[in-house]
């Protein structure tokens, strides 16, 4: 294949990358680093535009120009992967001093021309380590969710920084001699059609990240409650469905606290929704940094909440929520200038006086929750027991499977 046919088809291709991503950005709203990406394509398809016109200019000034889009959308690219990952101004110093010294090198040279291939040797060498720093930051950083993407996408701008070193190398090998035109020829096509490759699959992988943390951005916001930062009703009940059912196969216990806060009408019509809001967010605080690491906390709608515990009985749980009342209730709440205070009623249902019923325990936990109301505010009351009947895991399984066929 030809160098202006691999030319003419890495401009096409960096066109198309660049109207993909930013019609896929507009229309999946997430536009974090695609307009850099795009900008990126743009400006290395740019660089090959200039190329295309070697043979109707000055060859100095515009393989200055070609090096200087060249480093500058590598730039956007290492740009435009931070901004998705969410990693700021990563690496940015380090990437601008690579681009200062490149235009630096071609200013020189298109004054002062060289028969050795110094700027091509700079500029390749300049490339390859930006794009190994933007592969670094997407090696470290893909994420929980996103790692097969972030492998993906490393390798390929691994791939593409290798065939720039590998440029640097053949060209440092074969110096100002009389087989450079022929090897320097050969060489621009290896880097053409491995450019075309890298670049291809980079953008893939762009794409592929991008939608991975979409998805797992809309399933956080499906569970987890935006005022809080607690699981909503919806996640936390998926949660102890799964615990209840582990619970029923090991014989485990399981305990449920319901609170509710005192007052948090009050301070809302005093000092406004914004003040209630505040008081959700510390108390939602206070009751993350009480309970163990595998229990959990959710807010089930307003100011009321509930707290999971596995492999916990009554006796227990009665005592993690009083340290839990203790804790709000010394909990001191500066919203402008006025300093609140909260307290909060609990109800507790645990599996050896309720069974383990989701439902059930969660009715029992409320009826104990709305005796604490009534019975004064800011104390702890224990749900009463009720006959459970006792079911074997073989009458258990028996019964699903009876379930499931009569669904049929």
């Amino acid at each position: 294949m030809q160098t202006h046919t691999l030319l003419v088809v890495n401009l096409l291709f960096f066109c198309l990358y660049a109207g993909v991503l930013l019609v896929s950005a507009r229309i999946n709203g997430g536009t974090r680093g695609a307009t850099w990406f795009a900008g990126a394509n743009i400006c290395r398809g740019l660089a090959i535009g200039v190329a295309l016109m070697y043979d109707v200019r000055p060859i100095g000034l515009l393989s200055g120009a070609v090096s200087v889009l060249l480093v500058v959308g590598m730039l956007m690219l290492h740009r435009s992967f931070s901004g998705l990952l969410d990693r700021g101004n990563l690496l940015w110093n380090l990437q601008l001093v690579l681009v200062a010294i490149a235009v630096a090198v071609s200013v020189y040279e298109v004054w002062h021309p060289s028969d050795y291939p110094v700027q091509l040797v700079v500029v390749s060498a300049i490339l390859g380590v930006q794009t190994a720093l933007t592969a670094s930051v997407v090696f470290s950083f893909a994420g929980e969710g996103v790692e097969a993407a972030g492998v993906f996408t490393g390798v390929a701008l691994t791939v593409y920084a290798f065939i720039h070193m590998l440029r640097v190398a053949v060209t440092l090998r074969v110096g100002p001699s009389f087989e450079y035109t022929h090897t320097a020829e050969e060489m621009e096509k290896v880097w053409l059609i491995g450019s075309l490759l890298a670049n291809g699959a980079v953008a893939f992988g762009y794409m592929f990240i991008s939608a991975a943390k979409l998805r797992l951005e809309l399933l956080w916001r499906a569970q987890v409650d935006e005022l809080t930062g607690l699981l909503n009703r919806w996640a936390f009940k998926r949660v102890a469905l799964r615990e209840v059912f582990r619970c029923k196969r090991k014989a485990g216990r399981l305990a449920v606290v319901m609170m509710d806060l005192d007052g948090l009408k009050g301070l809302n019509d005093r000092y406004g929704h914004g003040c209630g809001d505040a008081v959700l967010q510390a108390v939602s605080g206070v009751l993350q940094d009480t309970v163990r690491d595998h229990d959990c906390v959710a807010r089930m709608g307003g100011d009321e909440f509930c707290v999971l515990l596995p492999d916990t009985d009554m006796e227990e749980a009665l005592k993690v929520a009083e340290r839990l009342r203790s804790e709000i209730d010394r909990l001191v709440i500066r919203y402008r200038s006025e300093t609140l205070k909260v307290h909060s009623s609990f109800g507790v249902s645990s599996s050896d006086r309720c069974g383990l019923d989701w439902q059930t325990l969660v009715d029992m936990g409320d009826a104990a929750l709305y005796e604490a109301k009534r019975g004064g505010k800011n104390r702890v009351v224990a749900a009463k027991a009720i006959e459970v009947p006792t079911t074997s895991w073989a009458e258990m399984q028996l019964q699903n499977a009876l379930a499931e066929r009569r669904k049929r």
